[in-house]
């Protein structure tokens, strides 16, 4: 089913234009039933320091990019425990801790649903910048906050799995509705007048995909523009 997915959506994207245009891949990390990411070069664009990705063009025309909010937490939280995360899960946690670098509290929450133990996770943490003291404050906001959050159990991989069947799933309304929809890692770019289009098929598919046995948990998405 991914190849002929695959397929349909890049036999549409043949006809369209965009910067770096490549193919789109399903990758998995070690089988098809542990993790599939959607890559392309178009991704790898600079967008941080410089914010080149935001400011190109699809079909001639300006984008924006179509996000999930803190999305791994939200799955964790809705695959395993049923669980609604809240409008601004980083920051409730980065209140309980007392650490207002959202940043920081993020990186933490990567690496420690990624990780297959906790000490893996402490000495991934150090090398982006959190301190052991900073560890055991942020853990413990966090279990304070989202007790049934599971951490340290490798579910980044199951995250990744779920995010790339997602996107897909958004990419493959676009080709039916004739709308180029570009995966960035856990966002879509589209040309801006689809950008409400992309919210709703983003929160939907979430949705389906993320919730079972009666859950009402729920993604929030963000729309970045060009300045």
């Amino acid at each position: 089913p991914d190849l002929a997915d695959m397929t349909k959506i890049n036999e549409f994207l043949k006809g369209h234009q965009w910067a770096c245009k490549a193919p789109v891949r399903l990758v998995y990390k070690h089988d098809p039933f542990s993790s599939g990411r959607l890559i392309t070069p178009y991704q790898g664009l600079p967008d941080r320091k410089i914010r080149l990705r935001i400011n190109t063009l699809i079909n001639g025309h300006p984008i924006c990019e179509v996000g999930f909010s803190a999305n791994h937490l939200r799955l964790n939280l809705a695959v395993i425990a049923g669980e609604d995360a809240g409008e601004t899960p980083y920051e409730d946690i980065g209140e309980l801790a007392g650490i207002e670098d959202r940043q920081r509290i993020k990186n933490y929450i990567t690496i420690a649903m990624g990780a297959d133990s906790r000490n893996d996770a402490k000495g991934a943490c150090v090398s982006e910048g959190i301190t052991h003291k900073q560890f055991d404050v942020i853990e413990a906001a966090v279990l304070r906050r989202y007790p049934k959050l599971s951490l340290y159990s490798g579910f980044g991989v199951n995250a990744q799995s779920l995010e790339g069947q997602i996107l897909k799933q958004v990419m493959l309304e676009g080709v039916d509705k004739g709308i180029v929809a570009l995966p960035v890692h856990d966002a879509v770019a589209v040309t801006q007048n689809n950008a409400d289009w992309a919210k709703e098929a983003m929160l939907r598919a979430w949705f389906e995909h993320a919730n079972s046995g009666g859950s009402v948990a729920r993604s929030r998405v963000k729309v970045d523009y060009p300045a």
